[in-house]
């Protein structure tokens, strides 16, 4: 007999949230929450969710627009950085820092 688990520790992070995205965690719940620990063992540092207390979270970006005129020309004044919890899904939103210029730049080069 021949062992059919995964070895996940030698995953990319890539390939973890892959299969933390597509894993029945019904019908898999070892394996959903060992790919979760994983997932934080990686990312290392200090994050940890101020709701359910997980340490895996995934980043990500939000582009927003501010009024209907900006919308429309698809111009982007608000940019920030997205942390969403592996476990609950809290997101919290931090604002990206720009330079005055970069706006600018942006507007007219779009």
């Amino acid at each position: 007999m021949f062992d059919n688990e995964p070895n996940y520790s030698s995953y990319s992070l890539d390939e973890l949230f892959d299969a933390y995205s597509s894993i029945d965690k019904d019908s898999f719940p070892e394996r959903f929450n060992l790919i979760k620990k994983i997932i934080a063992e990686k990312q290392g540092g200090d994050y940890q969710c101020p709701k359910c207390k997980c340490k895996g979270y995934e980043a990500g970006q939000l582009y927003a627009a501010a009024d209907r005129l900006e919308s429309i020309l698809d111009y982007e004044t608000g940019k920030y950085v997205t942390i969403s919890c592996l476990d609950c899904g809290f997101t919290e939103l931090y604002k990206r820092n720009s330079s005055v210029s970069a706006p600018l730049v942006d507007f007219f080069t779009t």
